[in-house]
């Protein structure tokens, strides 16, 4: 047990690391007094320039799928055949990541939106899961060019892929994989909620559809 808190622990820290930040701290920024004032690959792309939003976008899926992909192998492999312990394990490994990217202990517990690290935790507990959800946002980023209306249909579209990958589109019973797709609504609920003020632009009509750099920010 102790071995499986420590794990989990760790998985906070990762997911705590504020990579859009530190990015803009090595240009002489502060990317929450920038653009959206937010410290995810979205705003750094906007900030910084697409090059940068990339990178930040790879770091932070990478700190969701590290920790998530080793922790499932040490319980076995296969979210499947977890038992109810190991997938409460599994869950609290879970959110720890997202919660340390959305709630970092290193920026006053003030983060990101947690799209790309769910991203990266996604593609840890199945690559179905992550590739719909990945689908769903490419689909709709293509159609409407709205990073924020994509990264909320794919948290929703991650949901149905959990389902169909799970084989709950028939009889969603209480086997120990649908905690998995519990916690998968309630990251979806997360991601939503962190993106209220992207909801309240979209109904304005104010929201911005650029991924590019608005304007050059000079560097102190």
């Amino acid at each position: 047990m102790m071995e499986n808190i420590l794990f989990v622990l760790a998985a906070y820290l990762i997911g705590a690391v504020p990579f859009g930040y530190l990015v803009g701290k090595w240009h002489g920024i502060d990317l929450r007094e920038h653009g959206s004032k937010n410290i995810g690959a979205t705003n750094v792309g906007r900030v910084l320039g697409k090059k940068w939003g990339l990178i930040v976008f790879f770091l932070d899926f990478l700190k969701g799928f590290i920790p998530v992909y080793l922790f499932r192998q040490m319980l076995g492999g296969s979210v499947e055949a977890m038992d109810y312990a190991s997938a409460c394990w599994f869950i609290s490994c879970i959110f720890a990541v997202v919660l340390g990217h959305t709630f970092t202990c290193f920026l006053h517990f003030k983060g990101g939106k947690g799209v790309a690290t769910s991203a990266g935790a996604l593609f840890a507990i199945s690559w179905m899961i992550g590739g719909g959800a990945l689908l769903a946002w490419i689909v709709v980023m293509l159609l409407t060019h709205y990073v924020s209306l994509a990264s909320m249909v794919a948290a929703v579209a991650m949901i149905v892929a959990a389902l169909y990958d799970l084989d709950y589109m028939s009889d969603f019973s209480m086997r120990p994989s649908a905690l998995i797709v519990l916690v998968l609504v309630l990251l979806a609920a997360l991601v939503i909620w962190k993106h209220r003020s992207n909801i309240v632009r979209l109904m304005n009509g104010t929201e911005s559809k650029s991924l590019t750099r608005k304007k050059d920010i000079s560097r102190s």
